[in-house]
């Protein structure tokens, strides 16, 4: 173990300029922080002792070897250490094969930013590599995951997937884990790690504690979607329709929350959306009725594409004659 540390030591020093970095160790995490940041050393300890007890009941691991924490004060450090990321952008960058976390101490970062969350996500994705899950579940479960664990954006979220579905710009389910790589622009990346924060939400929701816990775990054997299909009892397409039907809700109350002066056309719109939805099932329902009636008296329907089909050439025969 002191080998392994020693490496990742030398190794992401070397990114460095000639700094001192000073070491706070514990059971489950090795802290590198610079002068002056000891405090937020000791916070980073008692946060991922917390949270490596937490996430063990959900992720069974054989490697537990401690994690590297960074934190790093420097903007220039943050990018040495992160491969090029913005420190403007990024509150933490995990490695999750080599066991590493860096993070930006308190002077680089801005207000409001969730240190707490940050270490917490990161951890997530080193419990899910390390439990042999990450190369089986899409991205967008991973990240959204990682935020659901993380407690982030909790009770922003509604607020956010309703900005996003009245600006229409809800990402197909076949676009998301391309979005999340990609990075397209600030913005759309936001949107994606809402909407895959949004979508675990609602998958919990649905299958309830024990199965959603049972489903993720069962992603060391199985695809993410034979796992959703065997384990959760759910289609993909099940999900996704089930998901965007959901939708309308947090969107109604999104729009009443945020009491913008769009929020009559919004909820206008919502209604709109619900009443058609509720009389086309009235009308199926009542056609559906008409049918097992007409079943039940022995009328026979006629199928309406024999109606207007072109005739057959012996029934033109059987007129000429």
């Amino acid at each position: 173990m002191l080998f392994y540390f020693l490496f990742v030591f030398f190794s992401l020093s070397r990114d460095l300029p000639e700094n001192t970095f000073q070491q706070l160790q514990s059971e489950y995490a090795n802290i590198f922080y610079a002068e002056g940041d000891r405090q937020e050393a000791d916070k980073a300890k008692n946060i991922i002792e917390s949270a490596w007890l937490e996430f063990s009941r959900y992720f069974p691991i054989e490697n537990k070897n401690p994690v590297a924490i960074w934190i790093i004060r420097e903007p220039e450090d943050f990018s040495k250490m992160t491969s090029g990321r913005s420190p403007y952008l990024f509150g933490g960058v995990a490695r999750p094969g080599s066991g590493v976390i860096v993070v930006k101490s308190p002077r680089l970062r801005r207000w409001g930013e969730d240190f707490t969350g940050t270490l917490r996500h990161e951890l997530v994705h080193i419990f899910l590599s390390r439990a042999g899950l990450d190369e089986r579940i899409p991205l967008w479960f991973n990240e959204g995951l990682a935020m659901f664990l993380a407690n982030e954006y909790h009770w922003a979220t509604g607020l956010r997937m309703s900005h996003i579905v009245l600006t229409n710009r809800l990402i197909d389910y076949r676009n998301l884990d391309r979005e999340l790589m990609l990075t397209t622009s600030p913005d759309t990346t936001s949107s994606a790690y809402t909407q895959s924060l949004s979508m675990v939400q609602y998958l919990y929701k649905r299958l309830g504690d024990e199965k959603f816990w049972n489903m993720v775990r069962a992603c060391k054997e199985k695809r993410f979607v034979q796992s959703l299909t065997e384990v959760g009892g759910l289609s993909l397409d099940e999900f996704w329709y089930g998901y965007r039907r959901s939708l309308w809700i947090i969107t109604l109350m999104g729009a009443l929350a945020t009491g913008s002066i769009f929020m009559p056309i919004a909820v206008l719109a919502i209604f709109v959306f619900v009443w058609v939805w509720q009389r086309n099932r009235r009308k199926m329902k009542a056609w559906e009725e008409e049918e097992e009636e007409d079943e039940r008296l022995g009328i026979r329907t006629v199928p309406w594409e024999h109606l207007t089909q072109e005739p057959y050439d012996w029934e033109l025969r059987d007129d000429d004659d």
